[in-house]
């Protein structure tokens, strides 16, 4: 502790705050005595004065008793009578001091007033009149004299004060000197130890800022380096040379691990190169399985031969089934217009009528104005309806409706898909709305509508109301998409 930072800093802090204590108590103790002083000659000014404001405020209820006999002013000035009474010292010794025998001589005409004030009360009952008139006259002579007496009083006190304000000025100025030298004492000590302290770790730390330099420049030949300054000082030093070492050793290995570094990487490169090119040729493959004018031309040919045997049916079909894979097949965005959207719904509801006419019911709810405003994720309408047309209506008898409507409320584009099948457990639900990764399996029945739902998670990661299913058991099923319209999607893969 005594050769470290911490027990300098600790030692130099305790005797610099010794002085400042030492130096502000001698102050404080000779501004207490100063203050003694001031308040003890106030206090004394101060009672004359609430005194002569007591003998003053006798006056006004003394004449309106002597006027009106009034009860109240009575009784008022027999409690100022009391009070004046209980105010003044009983003890009034003599002394050689000239404001002292003032004080002691007002104390006794205050008696004599006080005297003379009760013995006009006792006139005024007595309705003496003449009397109590000459009693007034004498009390408002004596009551003059007292004034004049009190005057006297705070004349002699204000010379008192004034030499002892004399006085009070000469120590205040000692006080001040001294202050001052001890304070230059106080902060000469500490600038000379902050200095020296100063010095022992800045002079190191400036020889290692040069070392350190020339480390970072990649010299490793340097010497080691040693101070005898503090022990965090020579700790770090110590710790330099270590890093020192440590990094010439560090250098060596890694210049031999990135030799082995840079044949792997050829290789991993050589690598990819080859993956590229497998998954190219995979591509053209899955291409060249379906040629899309060739299965356009196919399905024509067949609309053609539906014509010429006269069925018409099958010519329907054909056309809608060409319309419906034009649309699967061409469409290579992400997000297509909702009129873009519905034209393919509604290719593949024309199929589903040919093949359930009389069970099957499309309902579209859709405002005009939104269709070529708003863009939603392409192929998100048809898995939905095809879901409900695969599972809802299975048990169910008669004619099954599926109603799809789009609405905008508050910047939000609304989609929803509902039908009145038999609904979907609440078990199947919450794995459906499950977020999960590209590899998660779940049954194939429902592969369809989990695309959707994974794709709208994926478009609108930070929504989590994007996707919501309300159903019930036998009653249906509703699928409600919310397209924040405000909200950038994410299309990035």
């Amino acid at each position: 502790m005594k050769n470290s930072l911490k027990g300098r800093l600790f030692l130099y802090s305790f005797i610099s705050m010794i002085i400042i204590v030492f130096s502000m108590g001698f102050v404080l103790i000779n501004s207490l005595k100063l203050q003694e002083i001031a308040d003890r000659r106030f206090k004394d000014e101060q009672y004359l004065q609430e005194l002569q404001s007591q003998l003053i405020d006798i006056q006004i209820p003394l004449k309106s008793y002597l006027t009106s006999y009034s009860s109240s002013s009575l009784a008022k000035l027999l409690f100022i009578i009391e009070t004046l009474s209980e105010s003044i010292p009983s003890s009034r010794p003599i002394t050689a001091n000239n404001s002292f025998l003032i004080k002691r001589e007002i104390y006794f005409l205050i008696d004599s007033y006080l005297s003379q004030l009760k013995q006009i009360i006792e006139q005024k009952r007595g309705r003496k009149v003449q009397q109590y008139i000459n009693s007034y006259n004498e009390l408002n002579n004596l009551y003059k004299y007292i004034s004049n007496r009190f005057n006297d009083a705070s004349l002699s006190g204000f010379r008192v004060q004034l030499q002892e304000y004399r006085d009070f000025l000469g120590l205040f100025r000692k006080i001040q000197i001294y202050s001052l030298l001890q304070i230059l004492l106080a902060t000469a000590f500490a600038f000379s130890i902050l200095m020296q302290t100063v010095n022992n770790l800045v002079s190191p730390m400036y020889q290692l800022s040069l070392l350190a330099g020339k480390l970072s420049g990649g010299s490793f030949d340097i010497p080691d380096i040693h101070f005898n300054s503090v022990n965090e000082v020579n700790q770090v030093s110590e710790a330099f040379n270590d890093m020192k070492h440590n990094i010439h050793h560090y250098i060596e290995e890694i210049k031999k691990q990135k030799e082995m570094e840079q044949q792997i990487m050829t290789e991993k490169v050589r690598n990819l190169k080859m993956e590229q090119l497998l998954k190219r040729m995979e591509l053209y493959t899955m291409q060249a399985q379906m040629n899309p004018h060739f299965l356009f031309n196919t399905i024509n040919t067949g609309v053609q031969l539906a014509i010429v045997e006269e069925a018409d049916r099958t010519a329907e079909y054909m056309e809608n089934l060409a319309a419906l894979f034009r649309y699967n097949i061409r469409e290579k965005q992400f997000f297509v217009s909702l009129r873009h959207e519905l034209e393919g719904l509604e290719s593949y509801y024309n199929i589903l009528k040919i093949r359930f006419p009389k069970t099957l019911n499309l309902v579209l709810n859709v405002q005009e104005n939104l269709l070529d405003t708003f863009n939603c994720p392409a192929m998100i309408l048809q898995p939905l309806v095809e879901n409900s047309v695969l599972h809802a209506f299975r048990e169910k008898e008669g004619i099954g409706t599926i109603t799809v409507s789009v609405t905008y409320e508050d910047t939000v584009l609304l989609i929803s898909v509902s039908d009145d099948g038999v609904g979907i457990p609440e078990k199947t639900i919450k794995e459906l709305l499950t977020p999960h990764t590209h590899d998660y399996k779940l049954s194939s029945r429902v592969m369809g509508l989990e695309n959707v739902i994974q794709r709208c998670y994926f478009f609108y990661p930070d929504e989590k109301d994007v996707i919501d299913i309300k159903s019930d058991q036998k009653e249906g099923t509703e699928i409600l998409i919310k397209i924040h319209t405000e909200v950038q999607p994410c299309i990035r893969l």
